[in-house]
Parts: structure tokens; sequence; C-alpha cells
């Protein structure tokens, strides 16, 4: 199957934020070449998007002209676009995903590298094939740092928008007596359980096609906690029905918020009847922990 892939030309001090621009809008993944600098010392920036995205280049362009309008930083940019196969970027994609340490408990780690985890340390270990989750994102470890504090063994844990299922493995590690894990992408599903099984907690972690909240249903188990690792528009959607599908005081873990619109997503929340606990912030990235009221 072919691929759009785009490259992205910017000065070495926007790249995290045109990465962040890239997944906004709607790329499969990016890899930054910050070893490959060019002889004006900008960096390049790949990105994939799914054949149906026709739309990727200019989506992708118009929002590059809006952020150089309002960021300097930029530096002189170029656009560059080309159609590839799978196994073209799959194979760049696994050259740049080694074994790392994310969290104080976990590391993740392909499949194809094991990694040495110290005592009392655990490894989730990742298929990502094309579905792009290598679990190195700051919203991932951000969520997987809020997930250590929050779930508790025999937990009820809902991962939505679940995408190689890092996030539901992580969860059942730490003692989660169910996973139940969604995501609107076909791909990332059928992923998502292959890394069930590479973790042996298939018995825990139950994956389901579904977009948000539309497998689980409100008449059945609440979750003790909720991780949704989304990006702000769907995080907002999900807010104002979540509260039925939770248990009192339960726990909403929620990323993939740009910094500009954190108070969106605060003013949101409150409405919805949950309390804010925490928030961090990385390269650009929110990751929020709230209660229900």
């Amino acid at each position: 199957m072919k691929w759009n892939e785009i490259d992205l030309i910017v000065s070495p001090e926007a790249t995290d934020l045109v990465a962040l621009l890239l997944y906004e809008c709607g790329s499969s993944g990016s890899i930054i070449h910050d070893d490959e600098a060019d002889e004006l010392g900008r960096i390049r920036i790949t990105a994939y998007f799914p054949p149906e995205q026709k739309d990727a280049v200019e989506t992708v362009r118009t929002h590059m002209r809006e952020l150089a309008r309002r960021d300097a930083a930029l530096g002189k940019w170029q656009i560059r676009t080309n159609l590839t196969d799978d196994t073209d970027w799959l194979y760049s994609w696994q050259a740049y995903f080694h074994p790392k340490k994310i969290s104080e408990h976990f590391w993740a780690a392909p499949a194809w590298e094991p990694a040495e985890p110290g005592e009392g340390e655990d490894v989730v270990v990742i298929e990502p094939g094309l579905a792009f989750g290598s679990g190195f994102h700051d919203t991932t470890c951000m969520c997987v740092q809020y997930l250590e504090q929050a779930v508790k063994p025999g937990a009820e844990v809902f991962d939505i928008g679940t995408g190689t299922g890092i996030l539901a493995v992580a969860a059942a590690k730490l003692g989660a007596k169910h996973v139940v894990a969604v995501d609107f992408d076909e791909k990332a599903v059928s992923q998502a359980v292959i890394n069930a099984n590479l973790n042996n907690v298939s018995d825990v972690v139950d994956v389901y096609n579904s977009d948000l909240l539309a497998a689980v249903s409100a008449e059945g188990k609440k979750a003790d906690v909720v991780v949704a690792n989304l990006v702000t528009n769907a995080v907002l959607a999900l807010l104002p029905s979540l509260p039925p599908y939770m248990e009192p005081n339960g726990v909403l873990i929620a990323s993939g918020i740009i910094d500009e619109r954190i108070g969106e997503v605060r003013r949101a929340a409150g409405e919805a009847g949950f309390a804010w606990e925490d928030e961090c912030l990385q390269n650009g990235w929110y990751a929020v922990r709230m209660r229900r009221l």
C-alpha cells in the first residue's frame, strides 16, 4: 500500500513544535532526523499519512504557513512530498526505535531488541507494525507515569484511543483486573491485540474497534481509571459523555492536548463534573489527571 510521505525541513528549534503540528494534522507517525542537518543547519522531519487522506499535503502546508506567520523560529522552511510503500517507512521507523525507559517503573522496547530493566522495573514490548506506536512520544510517557499513580490491583481500566496498546498493556502489568481498549483505526486494533499477546496480558486486555465510547456499555462495569491519549478535539468530545462510564471518584488521565488549548480542556472538564488534580507539560503537550466528582 502507498502512503503519503511528507518531509518538512525546519530550524532545529522548531522540530518539536512542527512534530506536534503534524500529529494534529493527522499524521500516523513522524521521525525527526536530528543527526542529518543540511548545509543551513536545518532538520528534516518525515511524517506519514494514510492514502485516503488525500488533502494531507495542503492541510500541512496551510498550517505551516499559519505557524510561520506567528513564529519566526521556523526559519526558512521547506516541504517535500513523496509516495512510499509500507515496507519503506516501516524500515525507517524501526531504525529509530530502541529500548528506552519511559517512567519510573517501565521501559518500552521493540520486539526485535530486548531491554535490560533494573530491579523492580518492567518492560512493555511493542511490535509497532503499521501503527507507529513506540511509546516514546511525550504524551504516552506522561500517561504511563500517571497510570503508575492511579492503577491499583483489581482496577477496571478503559483505554480510549489505544493505538498499539501500550497504555492498556501498562495498566494490566500494574495490576488492573480488566482493561477495555478501543481505537477507531482497525490496523491499530489488530496491533494492540498482537502486543497484548506479546506481553502475556491478553487474558486481561480486551480490544475493540470503536470510536471513543461507542463499544462500551454505560450499563456495564464502570471504570476506576480512564486513560485517553488522543488529540485536543477528541478529548473535548469525550469529556461530556464520560461520567456515566466511571465510578464515583474515578480517575481520568487525558493527553494529546496542545499547550495553547489547555484552557478549553480545563473549562470543559469542570462543566462535565471533573475535579482537576494535576497537569504536566512536555515539549508543547499536556497530560492531565482529573477525578470524577
